[in-house]
């Protein structure tokens, strides 16, 4: 999932320099267009924030990697220290 919003990050402005040269071939692009992209990158960003936010542990939290015990995988798992 981070990955696609990173990509739709990327190409944001292409898209948006799309529409309005298609839609409004004006030199200048109408407000609405340049609002609306602006919230769109604002609502991807914080995404992608809460996101990076979400994926990082606890820093007191030891972790414990994925181990072969008598034949089986034992999952990874956080350990208290």
């Amino acid at each position: 999932m981070p990955r696609l919003i990173e990509i739709f990050l990327f190409l944001a402005p292409f898209v948006g320099f799309a529409v309005w040269r298609l839609l409004f071939p004006s030199p200048l692009p109408p407000l609405w267009l340049v609002a609306s992209l602006a919230a769109f990158l604002a609502v991807m960003l914080a995404i992608l924030l809460w996101l990076w936010h979400a994926d990082a542990g606890d820093a007191n939290i030891r972790y414990v990697p994925a181990r072969m015990e008598d034949g089986r995988v034992i999952k990874s798992q956080p350990q208290p220290p």
